[in-house]
């Protein structure tokens, strides 16, 4: 779920939430897919999104760890939050190399975060 955060920020939280906070972090990541594609949003790369990145992998990571009743929370926050970093600077590699119109592209990483959330997520609560 860290790699997820990555790439888009929001959509990891989202999808490990609780209903209490379901709904906001939806609305908030609704709006990230929305503006990630306009032409003056920052680099993911610069710092406020990376530290972003890295809290939001780092909560996933330690939710993830709790529903399965592990005792390394901050351990699987650490790693939530490296592989959040990790998948930011994979994020923009990606951009630079692929072979689509822009626009394209961010809709298929779109849809490769979402579809790689729900996948852990169904894995871990089956």
């Amino acid at each position: 779920m860290g790699a997820v955060c990555g790439l888009r920020t929001f959509t990891g939280p989202a999808i490990v939430a609780g209903p209490a906070s379901r709904n906001t972090l939806a609305l908030l990541a609704a709006a990230e897919l929305i503006a990630d594609k306009l032409p003056f949003m920052p680099n993911r790369t610069e710092t406020s999104g990376l530290v972003a990145r890295f809290i939001a992998g780092a909560f996933c990571g330690m939710a993830i760890a709790g529903r399965r009743k592990r005792s390394d929370r901050i351990l699987s926050g650490i790693v939530g939050g490296t592989a959040a970093l990790a998948a930011a600077y994979a994020g923009v590699q990606y951009r630079r190399h692929v072979k689509l119109p822009p626009l394209a592209a961010a809709v298929l990483e779109d849809a490769v975060a979402v579809g790689v959330g729900k996948a852990i997520v169904a894995g871990l609560c089956p």
